[in-house]
């Protein structure tokens, strides 16, 4: 067996293997199933492109401080685009009618 194929096989037991813990994690984070799903997706992404550098340690520990990480920048980017949305938009002034202005307008 090639080391490609030992290395295929390993990111395959390992996905196997922590996929439904990490999930559940990141289920209590969320609360979203659709987010998690990404998150989740997102978490084994990661983990699989770093796989060369892990060091000797817990490999769920590891595998679940890439998950925390995950989360966290989730939310920031959420964050940012909420708080983006809600307080830039707002600001801009605007040299068109409003809805209801344009609706005055018709009559």
């Amino acid at each position: 067996m090639s080391t490609v194929e030992n290395l295929e096989d390993r990111k395959i037991e390992i996905y196997r293997r922590h996929y439904l813990d990490v999930y559940r994690f990141l289920i209590c984070f969320t609360g979203n199933q659709n987010d998690t799903e990404d998150l989740t997706q997102e978490v084994f992404v990661r983990v699989m492109n770093n796989l060369s550098n892990y060091k000797v340690g817990s490999l769920k520990i590891w595998i679940f401080s890439i998950a925390k990480h995950t989360a966290i920048d989730h939310y920031r980017k959420k964050r940012f685009s909420s708080i983006f949305k809600e307080v830039f938009f707002k600001q801009l002034p605007s040299s068109e009618l409003k809805p209801e202005e344009l609706f005055e307008q018709t009559k």
